[in-house]
């Protein structure tokens, strides 16, 4: 009985292995993720990331076809990382492509007024740190509308005031004449609002 014990469990070791070596070999046959970082309203870094990385093409164009805008070719086992500038594009809409042994994935991404929008960017939550009788707000503000800073107590809106609607948004206030207690910090960017609480 323990031998048959045994041989059912080294069968089930090896099914196992050979699972994770099938799971290792698909994800490396995987095409390269596109990243595609904010660095400024008219700049941003396009990466690619994969656990290996084979040679390939990167292409920039109008997304509905047209003139070939960039090309360039990466090579294997090497990290592409390459700053690019859009304020010199026409506005519209335009599609970063990658081709490699593995095959083709795409991402989009907008120019309007000479500022660009990722289409495929995830919305980053808000920034805000409350230290030495500062708030800090940092904010990357994908969609350029118009963001609102709100302070709030029990009793109701304390302050509020227009923060704009650049893509990149710092701000600091001044709360050392608050009176201690608990409050409230609300940033509102079109249809979107976060809120974060702090004791004083």
């Amino acid at each position: 009985m323990k031998t048959k014990i045994f041989y059912l469990t080294t069968k089930i070791t090896v099914a196992v292995i050979l699972v994770l070596v099938l799971v290792l070999k698909v994800s490396a046959n995987q095409t390269p993720v596109i990243k595609f970082v904010p660095f400024s309203a008219e700049n941003a870094v396009i990466s690619l990331e994969n656990e290996v990385l084979t040679s390939g093409e990167l292409m920039i164009e109008p997304a509905n076809g047209g003139e070939v805008l960039f090309r360039e070719n990466f090579n294997e086992g090497i990290n592409y990382s390459k700053m690019f500038g859009f304020k010199n594009l026409k506005d519209g809409d335009y599609k970063i492509t990658v081709k490699d042994e593995n095959g083709t994935t795409s991402t989009f991404f907008t120019v309007k007024e000479k500022r660009f929008v990722n289409k495929d960017t995830l919305e980053v939550k808000p920034f805000v740190s409350v230290e030495n009788d500062v708030v800090k707000i940092s904010y990357l503000n994908h969609a350029l509308k118009k963001v609102e800073f709100t302070l709030e107590n029990e009793d109701g809106i304390i302050y509020n005031k227009s923060l704009g609607n650049e893509f990149s948004i710092s701000a600091g206030f001044d709360i050392r004449k608050l009176a201690k207690g608990d409050y409230a910090i609300k940033i509102l960017n079109g249809d979107k609002e976060y809120s974060y609480a702090f004791n004083k």
